[in-house]
């Protein structure tokens, strides 16, 4: 092989390298700022719990009087309730929406509401509606940790084969 031919070659080997190299670098970024992102959602998540709970500093009881339950194919999505709040409250919505399916007619429930916007309001026991999301986001996240440390040994070992090869002995 001629040295000119040989010189073409190498060339061409060192850029696809570094192509290589490049391109797992923008991966590895790309995977750490998705990285954040999940990590940040989920602090968001906690802040609008609690952000809700202290925002619905007033009580009301009530009664179930009625339940709806509504349903897309076979997946519960949500449930309707019809109550009759006792006298001495001021809450004012006669129909609330639930998270869970798990009331009966009769059964007294505990409302906690924003004195100043009724519609911002939570049954007790059900301010865990965001736990799931929460639950999915560090599932994901730790997923993506994998990932992350995946891509960036692979990015270190590419940088130790280019520094430890010889193009010459080729």
């Amino acid at each position: 092989m001629s040295k000119s031919k040989y010189n073409k070659r190498l060339k061409k080997l060192k850029e696809e390298k570094k192509k290589t190299l490049k391109a797992k670098r923008i991966c590895m970024w790309l995977v750490l700022v998705f990285e954040v992102i999940l990590i940040l959602a989920q602090w968001c998540v906690g802040d609008l719990q609690r952000m809700q709970k202290a925002e619905c500093t007033e009580t009301a009881d009530a009664v179930v009087t009625d339940i709806e339950n509504v349903t897309g194919g076979n997946h519960h999505i949500k449930t309707w309730l019809t109550i009759a709040v006792d006298k001495d409250s001021d809450f004012s919505i006669d129909v609330i929406k639930s998270t869970s399916s798990n009331y009966e007619k009769g059964q007294r429930i505990r409302i906690f509401y924003d004195p100043h916007d009724h519609s911002d309001y939570y049954i007790k026991g059900e301010l865990k509606y965001l736990t799931h999301t929460r639950i999915v986001l560090i599932v994901i996240a730790v997923l993506w940790v994998i990932v992350c440390v995946c891509v960036i040994r692979s990015v270190l070992n590419e940088k130790k084969k280019q520094k430890s090869f010889d193009w010459r002995k080729e």
